[in-house]
């Protein structure tokens, strides 16, 4: 309808292992409100490891993080779930895990909340909204980041976990994948401030202008690209 409030955008990505073909999938609806509050709901499955993740994450007209909702099953059977809340440099988690039972999290940060990282990789582009395209020669430095999980496939928590990461912009390309041929910025994230990550490859993300819709993701250290297969306007 023309007087509709909200605006939404789906998608579909592939998970595209170099050696086992696909490995997982995720979909994804992204909802923008008149404010330009951005909801992303996304379901990711990884089939190696029977991983399902729900996330409902939502960011505002600045794409600073507000809210979001993380629940994970892995082994086929249920992992933890989590519900986030940022007030800029505070975050709050309200979690129940498999292992640890109930618990009440809270976090002060350096200052105000840079990025949040739920693992599915459609948050992934969003993460890249924080880079300052007035200076796009430099290698941007954020360290008040929040992620659910540090491991590569974020298998486990869901809870806060406080990380850095480093953004550098490499230009606009032109690329096709499945669902199309699209314009898009590219990007890399890198940790090299962390010493359980430094020696990690560069994460490679190609993501549209305004709207950071993931079109490709390349991570050489789970020798994998993740790309959009189909996206659907309303």
């Amino acid at each position: 309808m023309s007087n509709d409030p909200y605006r939404s955008v789906s998608g579909e990505v592939l998970y595209l292992h170099d050696d086992k073909g696909q490995v997982g999938h995720e979909n994804f609806v992204i909802t923008k409100d008149l404010n330009l509050n951005r909801t992303l709901r996304a379901i990711c499955e990884i089939y190696q490891e029977d991983l399902l993740r729900d996330v409902t994450y939502t960011v505002d007209q600045n794409w600073i993080p507000q809210d979001a909702f993380v629940r994970l099953s892995v082994d086929g059977v249920f992992k933890g779930s989590g519900w986030f809340k940022f007030f800029g440099d505070v975050v709050e988690c309200e979690n129940f895990t498999k292992e640890a039972g109930r618990a009440s999290q809270k976090q002060i940060l350096k200052g105000p909340i840079q990025s949040f990282g739920a693992h599915p990789v459609s948050n992934d582009a969003w993460g890249c909204a924080a880079f300052d395209m007035s200076r796009p020669s430099e290698k941007q430095h954020f360290n008040n980041v929040v992620t659910t999980s540090k491991t590569a496939h974020g298998n486990t928590g869901p809870s806060i976990m406080l990380t850095e990461k480093y953004i550098s912009f490499h230009g606009q390309e032109n690329i096709s994948v499945p669902a199309g041929n699209f314009e898009v910025n590219y990007y890399q994230i890198t940790w090299d401030g962390r010493e359980d990550m430094k020696n990690w490859p560069p994460i490679h993300i190609w993501a549209t202008h305004d709207d950071f819709i993931i079109v490709k993701i390349r991570w050489d250290h789970l020798k994998s690209d993740y790309v959009l297969n189909r996206l659907d306007l309303d």
